[in-house]
């Protein structure tokens, strides 16, 4: 039998599949992922896939994200806006290298790496304010020699309210069922999330530039559906839900400045993010500092819009 501990990697980066409900993009994570309602490009297909559908033109989205306990995530989607409906692809993966194997106690006879993928698709479709969507999944995980398959699917709505500047979402995130992995099988990260964007403040600058800028609000309630036992939540009930809050500064469509916090016993409570508009193509960064010391995570993001 090998002997190998998971520990460190479970107690950091959460339980197996709970890379599910880690943003897979730097503007979810500068937000806070308080994005139930929130138009953040192709990474919606794992937030809200009905807002695909109130993009105003297709895009594509690149991330790279190195999280701590040399954790990298990696993620890539598209975006195809046709009229009133949308159409997306993505993959989403998590990978740590470097493990021991053990026969028997003493050096090690190896390394071996542990690994999650996720490949998705998405459809949404709009009527007048009304935006409903659906994702499906193919899930793989990976651990030493072990395999295992699984599914997932996500279902959402939104809406559209005051010329747009209001915005109220609901989804069913990460539906699903493993394969055994050896002997039992790993949970999907089955949640519940409401949400509700605001741009509730917009003004000019002073002097001779006049650069206007708008504010927005963003705000999640999240609720697991699964205990996971162990996750980024320390002394997490699993009936228990939490909140996220984010504000955003889009400045004359330049610039973008974020910031969020998320309520709860979570080791991540804060995040910041910054962004850089050159049309046709967008630059995104996330920063998010563990509170229990563990690291600090760095994402990086590219958008094409086309």
């Amino acid at each position: 039998m090998a002997l190998f501990s998971l520990k460190s990697y479970a107690q950091d980066t959460g339980s197996g599949m709970d890379f599910l409900n880690i943003g897979p993009s730097s503007r979810l994570l500068s937000l806070s992922e308080a994005t139930t309602a929130t138009l953040t490009g192709p990474s919606s297909i794992y937030t809200n896939p009905s807002l695909l559908a109130f993009e105003p033109i297709s895009s594509i989205d690149l991330n790279y994200t190195l999280w701590i306990s040399n954790v990298n995530n990696q993620f890539a989607a598209v975006n195809f806006r046709r009229e009133r409906s949308a159409i997306a692809f993505g993959v989403y993966s998590s990978q740590a290298d470097d493990f021991e194997a053990r026969d028997l106690p003493g050096p090690p006879s190896g390394n071996f790496s542990i690994s999650y993928l996720s490949l998705s698709a998405a459809l949404a479709h709009r009527i007048g304010p009304l935006a409903v969507g659906g994702t499906v999944q193919y899930l793989r995980e990976e651990v030493f020699q072990f395999i295992a398959n699984g599914y997932g699917f996500t279902l959402g709505a939104s809406a559209e309210f005051f010329q747009r500047r209001v915005r109220a979402g609901v989804s069913v995130n990460n539906m699903g069922n493993m394969e055994s992995l050896d002997v039992v099988s790993t949970p999907v990260p089955s949640t519940i999330n409401v949400g509700l964007s605001a741009g509730f403040i917009e003004f000019t600058t002073p002097g001779l530039n006049d650069l206007p800028v708008l504010i927005t609000l963003h705000t999640d309630w999240s609720k697991p559906l699964k205990e996971l036992g162990t996750s980024d939540f320390t002394e997490r009930d699993a009936d228990e839900g939490f909140l996220s809050f984010a504000l955003s500064a889009d400045i004359a469509e330049l610039f973008s400045i974020q910031g969020g916090y998320r309520f709860g016993p979570t080791e991540r409570p804060v995040s910041f993010g910054l962004g850089m508009i050159i049309e046709p193509v967008r630059v995104n960064y996330a920063l998010v500092p563990f509170s229990t010391g563990f690291g600090t995570v760095h994402s990086f993001g590219i958008e094409y819009y086309f």
